[in-house]
């Protein structure tokens, strides 16, 4: 039985981690469109003027705003402790977080290409898109008349936007910031100067951009866009688009929601970028997925030697303005003339480019925008203006600051998509496991100070509430050993009768477990079950929760929500899977795998030869485990470390100082 419960342990350790991995994508992706052509976007022409920048500034958010357009391109955050970003890398001296900037534009080569859809201008914040072409122009394109930055009487900043579309309508747009506030408040109205489009209802979009501060995490993909969809009032759901790499089949047109939607949200693992009308809902979202250059030139020299690399560059390079300056291909000798190198190095190495650029551009769309639907209804000219207000909120995902009355609605992308967005996390209860176990963990550090002495009381208070269950758990399991002791001459006796008869054999030891009411006890294994939401609840939790986000433990730990990272080592140590992913020496999950294998030699050593050497094979499983959890949480690692080194404690000093009473003999069935 005590290899029954070892293989049901790492068995279920096992599947556990494979649906944890399942876990963190969505249970069902929304649908992009199929057939469809959206309208192309619009390049600057070489002779374009120059962009000016506004620039609006609080306690809080200093944003950049461009009069092409009318959108924001950057959006730093302010270094606070309740916005866990203390540590990260800021401008200016540190005085400020980077929090979004524009995702750069994806142009076709210029006076050599016509644009194609997956082209795009660059992606700034908050802009509007007349995706149906009613009012003549890109929306985006346009230069915009600026009035401000303004201060208001209410203490707030603001800007003023207006532009007149060459069918005859003007828009305008007003963009508020307060101190002591995450949002941004905007006000866009459009009046009919012409006859031209009256009685016609604008369908606009506003997007959130896609440039979210994105945080490398294999457990945690991001970022993300998502729609939640009313039902009668209540979000009936929240499916998540994340870019996956590959180019989809209609780039502007990746994923739709249709029905009403509440807010649109651009999320990372700990900030969101998330856009709501003031009144009213939108109806419907759309999203794009955007070209990664940044992702895209890492790719492409990714694992090539310095050297090798600024060659392939050089090559690179000298290609393209080759090719810009014929709108041609250059030969392998125009190349290496160009380069002063042999024509077959030349060949060879854009040869190599070629290969890695076509690879990586490939699987570099890894930004998303999602915009919320709108209509503007234009009356007669000279009629008052239609309008619509939003909120744009960028801040942290941290309940507390999500409790605000206005921030409110986002509390639900915690909940469904970080805590609920798979089936297994809906079987677990995770929502309210997760929770419950931020909230112990959150007054424990309010008490002691440091996050990860409070990770280590919660794992006490688990293990001592779990203790009743596991206490009567060994009484069972000792009471059944007992009788299958009793029961062994008889069973030996079945086994050496029925010897060829491996049928008859089971069948008489099954009519003998019967006839004696045998069967193992459930409640042996009840304790790990009821582990199990525990583990996954921290999982999630330690995913994705922002409370933990620079937190430091002890010594060289200093961020429990990453990998502890005694030395970093620049890269990976070998080139092939699984160490592909250990890029430095993390102690705790090491320490993790020690504590597992010596839980694992404390257990009594079975006398049946075949169990023991399905006890040495499982002696594997908690090396298996260490490589797959070895980039995970410092967090999650120090739960397990503490939990092991309980059951150990347990084993080799609660039960020798208070040992399992060995139930009395019964006597014997003659």
């Amino acid at each position: 039985m005590r290899i029954l419960q070892l293989v049901l342990v790492y068995g279920g350790l096992f599947l556990l981690f494979l649906l944890m991995l399942r876990a963190c994508s969505p249970d069902k992706p929304p649908q992009g469109a199929s057939g469809v052509a959206p309208l192309l976007d619009s390049f600057d022409p070489p002779a374009a003027p120059e962009e000016r920048r506004f620039v609006l500034e609080s306690d809080f958010l200093r944003l950049e705003w461009t009069d092409r357009g009318a959108g924001c391109t950057r959006v730093d955050l302010r270094r606070r402790p309740e916005f866990h970003n203390e540590h990260s890398a800021g401008v200016e001296g540190g005085e400020w977080m980077n929090l979004f900037t524009s995702v750069p534009a994806y142009p076709p080569l210029e006076g050599c290409e016509s644009p194609r859809p997956e082209h795009h201008r660059r992606r700034d914040a908050v802009q509007l898109f007349d995706p149906e072409g009613l009012l003549g122009a890109d929306l985006r394109a346009l230069d915009w008349e600026v009035e401000g930055p303004l201060e208001g009487g209410d203490g707030a900043r603001e800007l003023r936007f207006h532009v007149d579309t060459p069918n005859g309508v003007r828009l305008s747009r007003s963009v508020r910031l307060r101190d002591g506030d995450l949002h941004v408040e905007i006000e866009d109205q459009a009046v009919a100067l012409t006859g031209q489009l009256t009685g016609k209802d604008l369908a606009l979009r506003i997007g959130t951009g896609g440039g979210i501060l994105r945080e490398p995490d294999s457990f945690y993909p991001n970022p993300y866009v998502t729609a939640p969809v009313l039902d009668h009032g209540e979000i009936d759901s929240m499916e998540v688009l994340n870019p996956g790499g590959s180019r989809p089949p209609v780039r502007a047109v990746a994923a739709r929601w249709q029905g009403e939607v509440p807010f649109v949200v651009e999320g990372s693992k700990y900030y969101l970028n998330a856009i709501r009308p003031r009144e009213g809902v939108f109806e419907g979202a759309t999203a794009e997925v955007l070209f990664d250059a940044t992702a895209y030139q890492d790719e492409v020299m990714r694992r090539v030697p310095p050297e090798q690399a600024e060659r392939l560059q050089r090559v690179a390079q000298a290609d393209a303005e080759l090719f810009r300056a014929a709108c041609r291909p250059a030969s392998d000798e125009q190349l290496a003339q160009r380069l002063g190198m042999s024509v077959a190095e030349a060949a060879t190495l854009r040869q190599q480019y070629y290969v890695r650029a076509a690879a990586a551009r490939e699987d570099s769309w890894l930004r998303a925008s999602v915009a919320g639907h709108f209509r503007l209804h234009l009356g007669q000219p000279g009629a008052a203006a239609a309008g619509r207000g939003f909120e744009w909120y960028l801040g942290p995902k941290d309940p507390k600051i999500l409790r605000r009355a206005e921030y409110t609605p986002y509390k639900a992308v915690i909940r469904r998509v970080d805590y609920g967005q798979s089936l297994f996390y809906r079987i677990f209860f995770t929502r309210y496991v997760a929770d419950a176990i931020l909230a112990i963990v959150q007054g424990f550090q309010l008490l002691v100070r440091n996050w990860g002495v409070a990770i280590i009381l919660m794992t006490i208070l688990v293990r001592a509430l779990l203790f009743p269950v596991n206490r009567r758990s060994q009484l069972k399991m000792a009471e059944y050993q007992a009788k299958v002791a009793r029961l062994k001459p008889e069973m030996d006796a079945i086994k050496k009768k029925y010897a060829g008869n491996p049928q008859k054999q089971n069948e008489e030891t099954f009519r003998l477990y019967r006839e004696h009411k045998m069967s193992p006890p459930f409640g042996g294994c009840l304790p790990i079950l009821l582990q199990f939401p525990v583990f996954i609840g921290l999982f999630a939790a330690l995913r994705s929760s922002i409370l933990l986000r620079e937190e430091p433990f002890v010594l060289w730990m200093r961020d429990l929500s990453r990998p502890d990272a005694l030395i970093a080592f620049g890269g990976p140590i070998l080139d092939f899977w699984p160490l592909r992913s250990v890029t430095s020496l993390n102690v705790l999950p090491i320490l993790m795998v020690v504590l597992w294998v010596l839980q694992q030699r404390a257990m009594p050593k079975p006398a049946d030869p075949q169990q023991a050497q399905m006890q040495k094979m499982m002696m594997f499983m908690p090396i298996v485990f260490g490589l797959m959890l070895y980039n995970y949480a410092a967090g999650l690692s120090l739960y397990m470390i503490t939990s092991s080194s309980l059951a150990i404690f347990e084993t080799k000093v609660i039960r020798k100082h208070w040992p399992v009473p060995a139930p009395a003999a019964a006597p014997r069935r003659t």
